[in-house]
């Protein structure tokens, strides 16, 4: 995993503390967003394959 430069840390969080519409969550160097969206898509995949068993919670059995 690439170091960063902890200098860097800073003025990017002030931009996030002043902008108008701050994000909840945001990443802190460029190798996470290389990473998530594979781990996200898998994770995606995974809740799709099990919709139906996760929509049987919704319905009282009996």
């Amino acid at each position: 995993m690439p170091a960063g430069d902890p200098a860097g840390v800073g003025p990017a969080l002030l931009k996030i503390v002043d902008a108008e519409n701050p994000p909840l969550r945001v990443f802190f160097g460029s190798f996470p967003l290389k990473l998530i969206p594979q781990v996200y898509a898998e994770r995606l995949k995974t809740w799709e394959d099990w919709a139906e068993v996760s929509a049987q919670a919704e319905v009282a059995q009996g």
